[in-house]
């Protein structure tokens, strides 16, 4: 039987240097392809060319990478996989499976303020419960006090519960505005988010990255 272990160590090693340099999706996906086609399935070569491909694909083929990852997890938990997990489902439309998985990244990940935002924004935005949404922004807010895209979410929510000065105060430290743009914002905010307006976060809302 031939064997391919410098073949992929190879491959392994092309994808490493690819991703100390920021190579974008465009050169990481064939590598990761063709790993994946390579790799004795199970192996570690094989769940990590899946959970890597499985991130680059979300926004073009969610159903995708949620098969990618759920593979990943038939072999064991793994925080990042359900992270993925939680995304694509949330993309997806399958808003209560996507709180599952976000739930369970958090179980094995309690310090990611990355799972603790997509968790909040997915009860703010899709499930319609922003005081439940609060307890887990806040704590990615605290987390990352300086990350806009996580006090954004943050003061969505606070703004929607009727705490707007608190929401002010969040998002003209964060985005440094000045406060007419601030209450612009906060205004378009509350006219768009009545109670039944069940807006669908987008892949740009989401945290994808630690």
């Amino acid at each position: 039987m031939k064997n391919h272990a410098p073949d992929l160590n190879r491959l392994l090693n092309d994808i490493a240097w690819a991703l100390e340099r920021g190579l974008g999706a465009r050169d990481l996906i064939p590598m990761l392809e063709k790993l994946l086609r390579r790799a004795p399935r199970g192996s570690s070569a094989a769940l990590f060319a899946q959970r890597e491909l499985a991130e680059r694909l979300l926004e073009r083929s969610p159903w995708r990478a949620a098969l990618l990852v759920r593979e990943v997890l038939s072999y064991g938990d793994d925080d990042r996989a359900w992270g993925v997990l939680g995304i694509a489902h949330t993309l997806l439309g399958n808003y209560r499976c996507a709180k599952r998985a976000y739930l369970r990244a958090l179980a094995l990940a309690p310090g990611s303020s990355r799972y603790a935002h997509n968790l909040g924004h997915l009860l703010d935005v899709a499930l319609e419960r922003p005081r439940e949404a609060l307890v887990h922004l806040a704590i990615a807010h605290r987390a990352e006090p300086g990350e806009p895209e996580i006090a954004a979410s943050f003061a969505h929510a606070l703004a929607r519960v009727g705490r707007v000065a608190q929401a002010r105060r969040v998002l003209s430290r964060a985005l440094e505005h000045d406060p007419e743009q601030v209450d612009e914002l906060l205004k378009n905010w509350l006219e768009r988010t009545s109670p039944a307006s069940g807006a669908a976060p987008t892949i740009d809302s989401l945290s994808k990255n630690g």
